[in-house]
């Protein structure tokens, strides 16, 4: 299957904050420059590529650069930092297992200053241990944690679809349904969306985990228990394991 066509820049602008969606490489990786309003304050999100371009978006908007968030240490989200900080400045913010200085480490719970107004820090394992997700008003940048309607991997060194479920269920649920939810890769999507058509987030909420068919994970037969539309036009399965444990993996990893 193709991948399904993705604008490499979108712009979307409340009465508050302002977004500028960048699609930074061949994986699809979101970055994101984001403007205050009030203040012209800028943030930016995950330059994992493409600083050229963020460097420019960020002049176009008055170069007051005084965040690079970081919502997870992989290199597609994180691999510019250093050179983004020499030629913008800002302090960084984000995990602090990352290869990059971090000026503010971040673990969930922390309020970041941005012009009028504060970025709210949440911790949002599952893909990582120690991923995070930033608020900035109705604006939440949730790295690799969501995909539109499915979800990032959690077959990783430290991933955990129990920790991601349980974020659901206690981060997510609580936010109003237009709350707008950037993801890592792919398009937005919003709190809305999630509850009503992600099959991932059915399970977390409770809905039965009902087998839908078998199929081989690593040498063993597994039951799948649901389906998800992947960013890059596969699917994404989750499946569970001998143990009793769940994971969220690529559709292609699967067989039979």
């Amino acid at each position: 299957m193709s991948a399904p066509e993705t604008p490499r820049e979108e712009l979307v602008e409340t009465h508050k904050v302002a977004v500028r969606r960048f699609v930074l490489n061949s994986f699809l990786t979101n970055g994101f420059v984001i403007r205050d309003n009030d203040t012209d304050a800028l943030a930016i999100v995950d330059p994992g590529d493409r600083v050229d371009d963020l460097v420019r978006a960020a002049g176009e908007w008055g170069g007051d650069v005084r965040w690079i968030l970081v919502t997870h240490c992989h290199p597609d989200h994180c691999a510019g930092v250093r050179e983004l900080v020499g030629r913008v400045g800002g302090e960084v913010a984000g995990p602090p297992s990352g290869p990059y200085a971090v000026d503010r480490p971040v673990s969930g719970g922390e309020a970041l200053d941005f012009g009028a107004r504060t970025i709210l820090v949440q911790a949002t394992p599952g893909h990582t241990p120690d991923s995070v997700s930033y608020q900035i008003d109705e604006h939440v940048f949730v790295g690799d944690f969501l995909f539109r309607l499915g979800s990032g991997r959690t077959d990783g060194e430290g991933a955990s679809t129990a920790s991601l479920f349980e974020t659901v269920r206690e981060v997510f649920d609580d936010l109003p349904d237009d709350t707008i939810l950037w993801c890592g890769h792919g398009p937005s999507s919003t709190v809305g969306e999630e509850k009503a058509g992600n099959p991932f987030w059915r399970i977390a909420r409770g809905a039965p985990a009902t087998p839908l068919q078998e199929a081989r994970y690593r040498g063993i037969t597994v039951p799948v228990l649901a389906w998800a539309a992947d960013y890059d036009g596969g699917r994404k399965a989750l499946v569970r394991l001998s143990d009793g444990s769940e994971v969220i993996v690529p559709g292609s990893q699967l067989a039979g």
